[in-house]
């Protein structure tokens, strides 16, 4: 666009250096660069916190610190900007470590040519925009524009570790409409559309106004409102006062959406039931306290709905059942009650089997088969987790060495297994690794560990350390259920992957979902460019499975290929679908 201003920050400690970038960004015919020049690591960070830059150029050189370091710094503060950095003669061999630091570019001043450099801005300035683009898609809900459901997890994820951090409270409201089907039959799903849009508007409108339960100028993190789907919203409240707040909040909310909405000439009244559960009362984990304000809230439908009712353990009525599912679970190991099934991941481009996920599942004495979904949250909480992890880590091992010895009919494939949160926190985690390894002969480079998105996003730095300790040991790492955290591509590029896994809530819709279509499309395109393979779960028809084909997509692994299998049907199932080759798994 002709005479577009852009906005560009200047971090160089040498004024000759300011003059000869303001000489060059004057050459533009057009565009209008206003430069700001800063000479000191200090200056930078103030401008990099108060300034709104479109571009920011770091010079490598800045007395005691590097550009690297100012890079990592502003990384850590949220910087918007796209950053570039600049070097001298004989500091080539850092362009790679910027790149992975988080720099979007990077130019050897000896070199730096006005065309050179405006091409450079332009590309990381429409660089910048792209990802923003796709974040936009990935975390926020398209009808409403509010943070959909990845977003408020993660956005409450930080809510508790700061309310832990400094022993505060914060409140979960999880309200759903009365009789929205009611109101979708009676007119039509448009004007249901337009009904979630104003109560989207009214929630977010009167949450950033409200300042009655949050202490002013704390500067962490703002109240949030989020669809999570449907007609059901979540309202996160930080740093509450005194629980009467929130009841004021949730009485407030009651009396905004009970004013009527003029909805394409239509007159349409709604109401709703809130649940409300508080940190830490309520629980102390984020799927708890979501738990038990769904609780709550169908508390508040039993009471005649349009009202709001807090949790109390009283509601739980599964309580009992749960102190005899966690006793049993105590004893199921003791019991050999673990069975492990292998679902094969198939390479799109040949068809081949190149890997099985090992899944577990809970044999119970009485219940019979148990899905993970209704006991594996149950292990984490209570701490099992740890001693079945490592039952499941020598199970694989030991399989696939079993697998492996038997050359003459398979080849070697990778078996892969998640990790929890827990585990990877665990100090011990590598010697055990390194233990069973060695117990069960098994060669590293046929294990494989997923680990949620969530997980790996914790805690970066650390995160990068435990990465390259087991990448040192020779053990491949996936990253799981990719695109339902908040990762930033910048610090993607930090960790030591092989694998992205695009989680299944992508592939449900994606031959019906333009915008899924397209984050899994972007998705795939930024593993590649970071040379990192790209597995597909959930992959449930052959429409799915052609159009990750057209995207460039690796491997898939889902219901239309294979559900898991029993440890005693995968040689069956093998030869089944290989009849040409019993020689390949």
């Amino acid at each position: 666009m002709d005479n577009e201003r852009i906005k560009i920050l200047l971090v160089d400690d040498d004024e000759d250096d300011y003059l000869i970038t303001r000489d060059l960004l004057s050459q533009s015919k057009d565009r209008i660069y206003d430069l700001e020049w800063v000479s000191t690591y200090e200056e930078a960070l103030r401008s990099i916190i108060n300034g709104e830059h479109d571009a920011c150029l770091f010079d490598y050189r800045l007395g005691e610190y590097t550009g690297l370091d100012l890079l990592k710094e502003a990384v850590s503060a949220a910087c918007k900007a796209p950053i570039i950095i600049l070097t001298g003669q004989g500091e080539r061999d850092i362009d790679i470590e910027a790149l992975k630091a988080g720099a979007t570019d990077y130019l050897d001043k000896t070199e730096i040519t006005a065309q050179l450099l405006e091409r450079s801005i332009r590309y990381a300035i429409e660089r910048k925009r792209t990802e923003d683009r796709i974040l936009r898609m990935a975390y926020y809900d398209t009808l409403t524009k509010l943070p959909n459901r990845s977003l408020f997890h993660d956005r409450l994820s930080k809510a508790l570790a700061h309310a832990e951090r400094y022993t505060g409270n914060c409140a979960l409201l999880f309200l759903d409409l009365d009789n929205f089907k009611r109101i979708n039959d009676t007119l039509e799903h448009r004007i249901g559309d337009l009904l979630i849009r104003g109560v989207a508007d009214r929630l977010n409108h009167y949450v950033r106004s409200a300042d009655t339960v949050a202490r002013q100028g704390s500067g962490f993190i703002t109240n949030t409102v989020a669809r999570l789907g449907g007609d059901e919203f979540t309202i996160l409240l930080t740093e509450i006062s005194t629980i009467e707040d929130v009841a004021k909040v949730a009485q407030r909310i009651l009396v905004i959406l009970s004013q009527p909405f003029i909805l394409d000439g239509h007159e349409v009244f709604a109401s709703a039931s809130i649940g409300i559960a508080i940190y830490p009362y309520d629980g102390e984990d984020m799927n708890t306290l979501i738990k038990n304000a769904d609780t709550a809230m169908y508390h508040a439908k039993d009471f005649g709905k349009n009202n709001f009712q807090f949790y109390k353990n009283s509601m739980n009525a599964t309580a009992l059942e749960r102190l005899t599912l966690e006793n049993s679970l105590r004893k199921a190991l003791e019991r050999r009650e673990f069975v492990l099934y292998y679902q094969p991941r198939v390479d799109i481009a040949t068809g081949r089997i190149v890997g099985m996920e090992a899944l577990i599942r809970w044999n119970h004495h009485q219940r019979g088969l148990i899905q993970p979904a209704d006991f594996i949250p149950l292990a984490e909480e209570t701490g099992l987790i740890i001693p079945i992890g490592e039952w499941v880590l020598k199970a694989v091992c030991k399989q696939n060495k079993i697998w492996q010895d038997s050359a003459d009919i398979y080849t070697p494939v990778i078996l892969s297994l998640n990790l929890s949160g827990l585990q990877f926190r665990q100090d011990t985690l590598m010697k055990v690794i390194e233990k069973v390894l060695d117990s069960t002969g098994l060669d590293p480079s046929f294990l494989e560990l997923e680990i949620t998105e969530s997980v790996i996003m914790k805690n970066a730095d650390t995160t990068v350390v435990m990465l390259n300790r087991l990448k040192d040991m020779g053990v491949l790492i996936s990253m799981d259920d990719f695109g339902t955290g908040y990762s930033s591509f910048s610090y993607l590029k930090r960790f030591p992957l092989d694998n992205v896994k695009i989680d299944r809530s992508f592939i449900r819709d994606i031959n019906e979902n333009d915008e899924d279509a397209a984050i899994v499309k972007a998705i795939i395109v930024m593993a590649h460019t970071l040379n990192l393979r790209v597995v597909a779960e959930g992959v449930e028809s052959e429409q799915q499975l052609e159009l990750l084909e057209e995207f460039g997509c690796d491997e898939y692994q889902g219901y239309f290929f294979s559900r898991p299998l029993p440890e005693a049907d995968v040689v069956h199932f093998i030869r089944k679908r290989s009849p040409q080759s019993s020689s390949t798994f």
